[in-house]
């Protein structure tokens, strides 16, 4: 079912019926692998939207950003290989695998065509909030976005990494929350689409 809603929403903005919208939908999906449900995940709502996004609709550039504190693990799989699908997270990592699900190495890159189309920001702990977020997106994701020119954005929008989460133990607040959003609108005419994760 929420796969479902995602690629209607995805549907009406490719179509313009809608500018861009954010879908509450559980359970969340980046975590799902391609053959099979992981941490909470059923369907990969997001990646299900982008693979469509392609094959249905014929866009021949997509962006995935995935915000949540998790590194969506089962999203980077489906599209490793892939060049119409630019695939970026912001995360936890470290090293060891200590932060659940333990991938998302800032040398993981993609692979065969899709070389280069993915992109992890690992970041070494807690503690990060709006001033780290943006200037990762400044310095390093826009002029990628930018050159990458979508066609379409879509957002794992997971919130865990929100000042007061216990587990993500970061300090992103809603004005930064925000004011990223707004930096990726000034992309794909305005073509955005959020999941929550």
């Amino acid at each position: 079912m929420s796969a479902g809603i995602v690629l209607s929403l995805v549907d009406k903005v490719v179509h313009g019926v809608a500018r861009n919208g954010f879908a509450i939908v559980r359970p969340p999906g980046h975590h799902a692998e391609p053959t099979h449900a992981m941490g909470f995940c059923m369907f990969n709502n997001v990646a299900v939207a982008a693979a469509a996004a392609v094959a249905k609709f014929g866009l021949k550039r997509v962006l995935i950003l995935d915000w949540d504190i998790h590194h969506g693990n089962g999203t980077e799989h489906m599209f490793e290989a892939d060049p119409t699908v630019l695939y970026c997270s912001l995360h936890r990592y470290d090293d060891q695998g200590a932060f659940y699900p333990g991938t998302g190495a800032p040398d993981s890159v993609g692979s065969g065509a899709g070389t280069g189309f993915n992109v992890n920001v690992g970041w070494p702990g807690g503690g990060v909030g709006d001033a780290e977020y943006l200037a990762a997106f400044d310095s390093l994701l826009m002029p990628i976005f930018r050159a990458y020119a979508p066609e379409l954005v879509l957002v794992s929008a997971g919130f865990d990494s929100a000042l007061g989460d216990p587990l993500g133990r970061c300090r992103l607040t809603p004005p930064g929350y925000a004011h990223l959003t707004h930096m990726l609108s000034s992309l794909a005419e305005g073509k955005i689409v959020l999941a929550l994760e």
